[in-house]
């Protein structure tokens, strides 16, 4: 696991869409009758020629797409019973890429952003809001923003970090992960108080980097589902699925 975690973003992505990939077809391969679904598609294709033949002739063609709805309604009966099969395992590596490869860790050394937002019924002094770190962290920069306060910090060391914030009328704690691996806390925490919510700068993880389409950077759950497209198809091709 330390070895496949070490990997660029990129790759640990693509590696997760071709493991779903070829799951997933083995599964619709062996869960589904092959023979039937190419003989109803074989159908299928037969119909839509059919279909040319007849366009000008409304009654035809309702008969012909009435039976082409039949049909495809029996291949889709059998690749729902494939996506039953499939769903824990996919769900599984999902789950686990949600809660790893959405944001990037916190380096030992690297300058982070903290900031606290508060109720607007709050009526303390944000002067007075006291952020306490244990084990200590630098604090480079401290700033009233819109609503609330930002922290610009950073720990010459790996570990894990407790920021305890104090007001008048709250004490509220947020953890921070800071590590060379790929680990984090999630980096946003609400409270049911005075102070809102908490939200630590971890940056979010781009799979490919500064590439953008269209003026899109995906995240991970972009780029898997931009992997996993063109290798599904591929490997229906190599498996011979219909």
């Amino acid at each position: 696991m330390e070895l496949f975690l070490s990997l660029s973003y990129f790759w640990i992505i693509l590696l997760l869409a071709i493991v779903v990939s070829l799951i997933t077809t083995l599964i619709y391969k062996f869960a589904t009758n092959q023979d039937e679904i190419k003989r109803i598609k074989a159908d299928i294709k037969k119909l839509r020629e059919k279909m040319k033949k007849h366009k000008d002739n409304q009654k035809k063609l309702m008969e012909i797409n009435q039976e082409m709805m039949s049909k495809n309604f029996a291949v889709m009966k059998q690749s729902l019973r494939a996506m039953l099969y499939s769903f824990l395992p996919i769900i599984l590596i999902l789950s686990w890429m949600a809660g790893n490869l959405v944001y990037q860790p916190i380096m030992p050394g690297e300058e982070f952003t903290v900031e606290a937002f508060f109720s607007e019924d709050y009526e303390g002094d944000l002067d007075s809001v006291i952020l306490s770190i244990m084990p200590e962290m630098t604090v480079h920069n401290r700033e009233n923003i819109n609503n609330g306060i930002a922290w610009t910090l950073s720990a010459g060391s790996e570990g894990s970090y407790n920021l305890q914030f104090e007001g008048e009328t709250f004490r509220e704690s947020k953890a921070v992960i800071v590590t060379s691996i790929k680990d984090y806390e999630q980096p946003v925490e609400e409270y049911d108080s005075d102070l809102e919510r908490v939200v630590v700068g971890n940056e979010v993880v781009r799979p490919f980097g500064d590439t953008s389409l269209f003026g899109w950077r995906p995240g991970w759950l972009g780029a898997y589902i931009l992997l996993t497209i063109p290798l599904s198809i591929l490997l229906r091709k190599v498996l011979g699925v219909a």
